[in-house]
């Protein structure tokens, strides 16, 4: 039975092509088309989001706040227990 090449990875010859070089003139008119295809969120989804961040950040600040307290508490209980100043 004959052995198989072995190949490095699952890619095609396509994937391992260099890109065309263009010039900047035709770079910036492809990025220009390709930033047309983008779907832009809008505004109110944009604050949307934003509140939407800071309020989850800021239970996050408070469960943590809230969570070390309480071990801190516990860690010095458990240390006068063991006869620890």
């Amino acid at each position: 039975m004959a052995k198989q090449p072995q190949t490095s990875g699952g890619g095609t010859q396509a994937s391992t092509r260099e890109p065309e070089k263009v010039g900047p003139v035709k770079f910036v008119a492809q990025t220009r088309q390709e930033a047309a295809k983008v779907t832009w969120t809008t505004w109110k989804e944009t604050w949307t989001t934003t509140i939407m961040v800071f309020i989850v950040v800021a239970l996050f600040g408070a469960f943590f706040l809230l969570t070390d307290g309480v071990l801190s508490t516990a860690t010095k209980f458990a240390l006068q227990l063991g006869g620890a100043r």
